[in-house]
């Protein structure tokens, strides 16, 4: 019998999405240059509309970057020299380098082995005098627990920002990601659930102030903030992005029908070893990645490499244990982060990802993990 012939299933393809739009992304494009508007122009405008309608927000604010969106929320809410952020240690690099660049201070507090999230019940130990920001981060497009996380911060009077760069689109108990915080930060970045064909980022405003303040220091103007004035910066959103994201932004459902086979997955792979999919009708994951949780993951990687699929290794080994990681706090143990990057390992999630590939890797994991 002759042995299967080894596939080329990528991790992302950021090409087959755009094929339904490329004609009217070449439009777009010769529009924009017919007219000159570059930057900040109705493009942009329109999206900033479109995306707080999506997140049930006042407003929202194009930026440069995920990162750019960030460093400018917790800019507003207070984040200076000598003030703590509480939040996950597994996550990208991008969530605490802001806080760090402002002279603040990352807190990491341990995550849930269920979803990889900032484990609420860790949170308020962590709480000091010097806390202003509990920054949750979405990780993979589940939702953290925000009822949980949001009744914290208003106990002890601190603001939430959401880190919801991976999570556009995603829902908890009927409200969507974005709705929660005091601002919440996104990501136009080409792997994104909402993507570009660039950088680009967007800060989703609950308060009209906020939003004002957002624009002001985006643009090199200045903002004072309880005695302290905030110097600006360029952090603009460029309307060939804004162009795109939204044209993107109207197919977002078909997107995500052809994306998610997390479905095929499900069915194969034994729930113990994956994200546990919603039973609620009120909560919807996007996947922005499909992981697994894989004891031996070296020797399923040796596999699916000789099988020709892709995949990949997240935040291995967690934050709290990069060489930034003096310039933090670790309040208690980090077991479960620590565990999740040695065993997590995502599977392809695209809209070109065959159902029967999907089945195959699908088939491959579910018979590794059965063989022990």
């Amino acid at each position: 019998m002759n042995p299967e012939p080894k596939r080329n299933i990528g991790r992302y393809d950021l090409v087959t999405p755009l094929i339904p739009v490329k004609e009217e992304i070449l439009a777009g494009v010769e529009r924009l240059l017919d007219t000159g508007n570059f930057i900040l122009g109705q493009e942009t405008t329109l999206l900033e509309k479109e995306v707080a309608a999506a997140c049930n927000a006042a407003d929202s604010v194009g930026v440069a970057s995920g990162s750019a969106a960030l460093y400018i929320a917790l800019q507003l809410a207070g984040v200076a020299p000598g003030a703590e952020v509480i939040t996950t240690p597994y996550t990208f690099l991008a969530t605490i380098e802001a806080i760090i660049r402002l002279g603040g201070t990352p807190v990491f507090v341990d995550i849930k082995p269920d979803d990889l999230n900032i484990d609420p019940a860790r949170i308020e130990a962590a709480v000091t005098e010097r806390t202003r920001v509990i920054l949750p981060v979405h990780i993979f497009g589940a939702p953290c627990a925000m009822n949980e996380i949001c009744a914290i911060a208003e106990k002890h009077g601190l603001d939430v920002i959401e880190d919801m760069c991976q999570a556009f689109g995603s829902f908890l108990d009927g409200r969507p990601c974005g709705a929660f915080g005091r601002m919440s930060c996104l990501s136009f970045y080409p792997t994104k659930n909402l993507p570009g064909i660039g950088d680009g980022g967007m800060i989703i405003c609950h308060k009209s102030d906020d939003a004002e303040k957002v624009r002001r220091l985006r643009g090199h103007d200045t903002v004072r903030l309880d005695g302290r004035l905030l110097a600006g910066w360029n952090s603009r959103l460029d309307e060939l992005q804004a162009m795109v994201i939204r044209i993107r932004l109207s197919r977002l459902s078909a997107e995500q029908a052809d994306r998610n086979r997390a479905a095929i997955y499900d069915d194969l792979i034994p729930e113990q070893n994956r994200l546990s999919a919603p039973r609620d009708r009120g909560t919807r994951f996007t996947y922005h990645q499909y992981w697994i949780r894989v004891p031996e993951r070296d020797r399923l990687i040796g596999m699916l490499k000789d099988a020709g699929i892709g995949y990949g290794v997240y935040y291995d080994p967690p934050i709290h244990m990069h060489e930034l990681k003096e310039y933090c706090r670790i309040e208690g143990d980090m077991t479960e982060a620590e565990r999740a990057g040695r065993e997590v390992l995502a599977l392809p999630m695209h809209q070109s990802l065959a159902e029967a590939d999907a089945a195959f890797i699908g088939g491959m994991v579910r018979d590794f993990l059965s063989a022990g």
